[in-house]
């Protein structure tokens, strides 16, 4: 007897799915976590540095 692609898998196969949590989804899952946060940082960390160099440009001790 030929099993369903849709059927449920074995118990053997469950425990080491249940084993081994780290598949190739969630290490993808990760990196794009860890991309969006680094990106993020990035650009606040970019927008401060350049409304302070704005602000000091602009501020009346700086044009002596």
């Amino acid at each position: 007897m030929v099993a369903s692609p849709l059927a449920e898998p074995s118990s053997a196969a469950a425990s080491s799915l249940a084993a081994n949590p780290f598949t190739l989804g969630n290490g993808l899952a990760v990196v794009a976590t860890a991309l969006l946060v680094f990106v993020s940082v990035g650009v606040i960390y970019l927008s401060t540095v350049e409304w302070r160099d704005r602000r000091r440009r602009g501020s009346p001790s700086a044009r002596s």
